[in-house]
């Protein structure tokens, strides 16, 4: 039987108004290779995308479902966490998102000064829910995008959130078409890949992602 690999991608939005939103600059270039790769390696795919311009080919072997909010993102996960053996958190989910969405508008005759305050509340946390409510054989993989002390908030994020398995990138890779990340693994080893495409990082991640949930199955 296939396996089935269930992986979120590109940004999220969170409206602040119908026309504006906190958002951040990720393009959703690792996810599509990552479903790409996945789907040269005979698994079954589906996708959870944030809003971006990155097309990714839907088929029978793989789903894409699109959503806009880190709420809308997490809703889709729960629908189809079930039917995954391994999931990827790619996605670059917003941290934080308005507590009040104006229904219109926000014009600056109406705030009647130089400065506006915006209050956020957390949104959730899409990787440890699937961490903390996987099955026992689930394979969890996440990613890890730093502008400092990149290994050590990896290794953090890797323990805190009981991943099999984290991808760390430094801040650069975001929206760029190459990447050499650092594979961190949950028993403490590390692979540093040197710059390549996304393409090639992605064969490297699925085929790990792969081998640790082969592992996990006929332990």
């Amino acid at each position: 039987m296939a396996i089935t690999v269930l992986i979120t991608s590109g940004p999220t939005r969170e409206y602040i108004d119908p026309v504006r939103f906190v958002s951040n600059a990720s393009s959703g270039k690792m996810g599509k290779a990552l479903a790409e790769q996945a789907l040269k390696q005979k698994c079954n795919v589906i996708v959870v995308k944030g809003p971006s311009d990155i097309d990714i080919p839907r088929s029978k072997k793989c789903k894409v479902i699109d959503v806009v909010s880190a709420k809308e993102m997490l809703a889709a996960v729960k629908q189809n966490l079930k039917s995954a053996d391994i999931f990827i958190g790619a996605a670059a989910v917003s941290d934080y998102r308005p507590i009040e969405i104006a229904k219109t508008k926000i014009k600056k005759t109406d705030i009647g000064s130089d400065t506006i305050t915006l209050k956020l509340v957390k949104n959730p946390d899409i990787i440890r829910y699937v961490a903390f409510h996987r099955e026992e054989k689930q394979v969890v993989i996440g990613f890890a995008l730093e502008t400092r002390n990149l290994l050590s908030y990896a290794k953090a994020k890797l323990k805190e959130k009981n991943l099999d398995m984290i991808v760390a990138n430094a801040a650069k890779t975001i929206s760029s078409k190459n990447s050499a990340p650092t594979i961190i693994f949950k028993d403490g080893n590390m692979r540093k890949l040197k710059m390549r495409s996304k393409e090639k990082a992605a064969k490297e991640i699925i085929d790990e992602s792969i081998r640790i949930f082969k592992t996990i199955k006929t332990c």
